[in-house]
């Protein structure tokens, strides 16, 4: 090894034949894997060893080179391009994904003009219980929801309206997530006020409307013909951005660093991003929350934290402010209860009777649907009916080709309920025959009053009833009814005893055990029957 110089311009401090082989074992080494710079010291130190010994056997002998040191390799790499850095250590496509020039990127000058919508899994253990708030659940159902109990990551659909970045739809899964995406665009729609109540959060979470357009990603997911149908019905332009392109979506992608950074890290059962930054930690042993308790704490980061906090990217106003500005100078449009029942109603065809149409073993009747009875040809009508699980008080009908009429529920007690009052009323009556206006009225009184928070907060997870197990319901809900006709045919009583023990013996004879009597075989039977018979007859 040659002696380094100690002092002069250092920019000359070596030859060009020494920064030439230097640069040469730089190309080779630095790349994607991005092994250290060490590393890269030790390959320089062996290239130019091998170098000097062979000009040393030359005849004459070589120039020998001036071995460099730790400094000059970390100096020569940090005069590269950051573009060829960039390229040569994380590839292409990410470079260009962090390096590319912006100017104003995205923008939207009005409330829910362009929303992004994305999933996120948490990087956080819950316990995914079903006591408490979801009893009401049976087991087929609360496997649909993954609420098995054990401590597992949940996924998040999120949809941020870009001008105001407030959350406007949000939906939690523990298990399958092929529905989330409607589920989230349902959500856009409806006022989610009561889930703020709910949770005790000191803001409203009040923002809803129709968007404009909605940006996706191309997950399997968001290429459905489901999900093209859906937002064509609802008049949304669908924006499909390119797949591994965030910055396509930037909004959405930042919304999830801040509900990371700014939520999942307080609490302890974090999984980590990758094994080195786990270390030893047990993030199921170290998990506490259970899914009630972090439904009600997102909730209320979202709407006491986040919606209250300064955005540099809205000129240090907080996302509430900003929607509370873009409502005073223009009106969102808004949707009607039949246009969401039409686009998120369960479609199943039903024939029309003198009491109307029954759905969930709910009648519908009004004078119009009457008529429509009535009115010829004297043959069975079957109509088209969209059934809503938020709304089952009312459903449309198709009575022709374009025309639609609400049909509301010949029991008012239905009015403004939904599917979740159902099922609720359902396990509070679970098991019961007598199903008479005191018990049912008692039973609502008692859901109005107990179950508010429990509905509020079932409404983030994933609709249970779908198209698929619509059916399945339907049939499950026979079972609970009671009509004349099953009294009619149901078995006369019978004492559990009648005919067995002689109870009557016991109470003459208290130190001797009751007589067991066993029934007499077939002919005996049936003569004392018939014995019995004419005894009565003569009587």
């Amino acid at each position: 090894m040659g002696p380094e110089p100690s002092s002069g311009n250092r920019a000359c401090r070596y030859t060009d034949a020494e920064r030439v082989l230097v640069r040469s074992v730089i190309n080779r080494r630095l790349d994607e894997e991005r092994c250290s710079i060490t590393s890269i010291l030790s390959s320089v130190h062996a290239v130019f060893k091998v170098h000097n010994e062979n000009a040393a056997r030359m005849n004459p002998p070589g120039q020998p080179l001036n071995t460099p040191g730790y400094d000059y390799i970390h100096a020569t790499i940090d005069a590269l391009a950051p573009i060829d850095h960039a390229i040569r250590t994380r590839g292409l496509s990410v470079a260009y994904r962090d390096m590319h020039g912006l100017g104003v990127g995205v923008e939207a000058n009005r409330a829910l003009a362009r929303v992004e919508i994305d999933d996120y899994t948490f990087d956080l253990m819950v316990f995914l219980n079903a006591v408490g708030v979801w009893d009401w659940l049976r087991p087929g159902e609360r496997e649909m929801l993954g609420l098995d109990g054990t401590a597992r990551r949940v996924t998040m659909s999120a949809a941020i309206d870009v001008h105001t970045r407030c959350i406007v739809g949000m939906k939690i899964s523990a298990g399958d997530t092929k529905s989330l995406l409607r589920d989230t665009v349902e959500m856009i729609f409806l006022d989610k006020a009561p889930i703020a109540d709910a949770v005790g959060a000191h803001e409203r979470w009040h923002m809803h409307g129709r968007p404009e357009m909605i940006v996706l990603d191309r997950g399997p997911n968001y290429i459905t013909d489901e999900t093209y149908d859906l937002l064509a019905d609802l008049g949304i332009t669908n924006l499909g951005a390119p797949a591994k392109k965030p910055w396509l979506r930037p909004f959405i992608e930042r919304l999830f660093k801040t509900v990371h950074s700014g939520f999942a890290q307080r609490f302890s059962g974090r999984t980590f991003s990758n094994v080195v930054q786990r270390g030893e930690n047990d993030a199921a042993a170290r998990a506490f929350l259970t899914l009630d308790e972090f439904l009600q704490w997102l909730v209320r980061w979202i709407l006491d934290i986040y919606h209250n906090t300064e955005h540099a990217g809205l000129l240090r106003r907080t996302p509430a402010e900003v929607w509370a500005q873009s409502q005073a100078v223009s009106q969102l449009q808004g949707v009607s209860r039949e246009e969401m029942r039409r686009v998120f109603g369960i479609r199943r065809h039903r024939t029309l009777g003198p009491s109307g149409i029954t759905m969930m073993h709910i009648r519908y009747q009004t004078d119009e649907l009457a008529r429509i009875f009535l009115a010829p040809p004297n043959r069975p009508k079957s109509l088209e009916v969209a059934w809503w699980p938020h709304d089952i008080g009312t459903i449309s009908v198709k009575v022709a080709p374009d025309r639609w009429i609400n049909v509301t529920a010949a029991d008012p007690m239905w009015i403004g309920k939904s599917f979740d009052d159902l099922m609720m009323l359902r396990h509070s009556l679970a098991g019961e025959r007598d199903r008479s206006d005191a018990v049912k009225a008692r039973a609502l009184a008692e859901l109005d009053a107990a179950a508010y928070r429990s509905k509020a907060l079932r409404g983030i997870l994933p609709t249970i009833v779908t198209d698929k197990t619509y059916d399945h319901y339907e049939a499950d809900f026979l079972r609970f009814m009671s009509t004349a006709e099953r009294a009619f045919d149901a078995p006369e009583h019978v004492d559990l005893f009648d005919g067995i023990i002689d109870l009557s013996r016991a109470d003459n004879t208290a130190d001797s055990p009751p007589t067991l009597t066993l029934p007499a075989p077939a002919s005996q039977s049936a003569t004392a029957t018939s014995a019995e018979d004419n005894d009565d007859l003569m009587e």
